[in-house]
């Protein structure tokens, strides 16, 4: 299987470590945001990932306490990025299973298979051992960008 690294996407300068968040809501407007000040994308892409998370943010959360959220490709997309936020408390996403939350990767794709490479990129850094648990450990960005790195 062909190895998609999360670094690709990811910058040092889009991660930020122990953010406080309300909600969900609180939590992906965050994400986004790191991605808006970058120029990686426009505000309606902001706005089309929160009206897809109203209808189906439980399936967002991919394995316990990890949320990946994004939206459909499109042109509010100016270039293929991630953003990272780890949450000083987790907030709940509507998952049964793998709620809180505590980890938000957020992906901006241009195209389909930047999407999927988005995405396996996040899945094959995910499937590594207890790395969920060095995220939430990590107090600093320079540990986190190390852990993704890694």
């Amino acid at each position: 299987m062909k190895e998609y690294l999360v670094t690709e996407y990811l910058e040092k300068q889009s991660i930020a470590c122990a953010v406080s968040a309300q909600n969900w809501e609180e939590a992906s407007r965050q994400a986004a945001q790191i991605l808006i000040d970058k120029g990686a994308i426009r505000s309606e892409y902001l706005t089309r990932m929160m009206e897809k998370l109203e209808k189906e943010r439980s399936y967002m959360v991919l394995t316990s306490g990890v949320a990946v959220i994004h939206a459909r490709p499109g042109e509010d997309v100016c270039k293929n990025s991630i953003s990272l936020l780890t949450l000083k408390q987790p907030v709940e996403f509507g998952n049964a299973n793998y709620d809180p939350v505590a980890v938000v990767f957020m992906l901006a794709a241009t195209d389909d298979n930047s999407h999927i490479r988005l995405m396996m990129a996040v899945a094959q850094k995910l499937s590594q051992p207890d790395i969920k648990e060095k995220m939430l450990a990590a107090k600093e960005i320079e540990e986190l960008w190390t852990l993704m790195q890694d």
